[in-house]
């Protein structure tokens, strides 16, 4: 009888795992990085629980008014990792450089100060060539980039694998290129300037002093 009922209680919650499901956003329509979601773009739909370790969005996208962190296509179901984490807001920018930019390309920008180009942008989503989306707390540096005429440089990058640093100067750069491009690391030294060696200064045979001759 135990062994019955122990099959039995098996056998039940296998059934209630089959049976059981869970609600999440599916996006039914392609939503480029940084677009607001909508009922237009995704809606809500259960799903069989199978037990997968997927971390499903649990909230509501839409009357959160949350965004792609990057693009999405139809049919995809929203994870918390698909969503921007941050407030963001639209700013205007002017680039000194670009590649062409398209609504939902990620980018990394750059700036110049002094002699050194900072990043000061990391995965930033596109809206248009000339704006894009920035974590609403930076919104006044932005700005005051842009008051400024501050240089800008943009690169289509995600982000992966490009090192933080404090900045780069010209031979930093150029040192890391060529090690890149030998495989290693390449340190370049400043040229050695000879020192002259001063000319020593002809010598002028000393005149003898003529002496009075003696009186007799």
């Amino acid at each position: 009888m135990i062994m019955l009922a122990v099959i039995g209680a098996i056998y039940l919650e296998i059934l209630v795992q089959a049976r059981s499901t869970h609600d999440v956003w599916m996006v039914t329509q392609d939503v480029p990085a940084g677009a607001r979601f909508t009922t237009d773009n995704v809606h809500q739909v259960s799903i069989p629980d199978t037990g997968d370790r997927i971390s499903y969005f649990r909230g509501n996208p839409v009357a959160d008014r949350k965004r792609a962190g990057h693009t999405l296509g139809g049919g995809h179901m929203l994870a918390d990792d698909d969503l921007l984490k941050l407030d963001m807001v639209l700013v205007p920018v002017s680039f000194k450089a670009a590649p062409p930019l398209n609504r939902g390309d990620m980018i990394d920008v750059y700036t110049l100060l002094g002699s050194r180009t900072i990043q000061v942008g990391k995965s930033l989503p596109v809206e248009t060539a000339t704006t894009i989306w920035v974590p609403a707390v930076d919104e006044p540096s932005w700005i005051t980039l842009q008051a400024n005429n501050a240089p800008l440089f943009a690169a289509n990058s995600t982000g992966i694998g490009v090192p933080a640093g404090s900045g780069l100067g010209i031979q930093d750069a150029v040192s890391s290129l060529a090690g890149s491009v030998s495989g290693g690391a390449t340190v370049l030294n400043p040229p050695v300037l000879a020192t002259p060696t001063p000319t020593p200064a002809p010598v002028v045979p000393a005149t003898p002093t003529p002496r009075a001759s003696p009186t007799r």
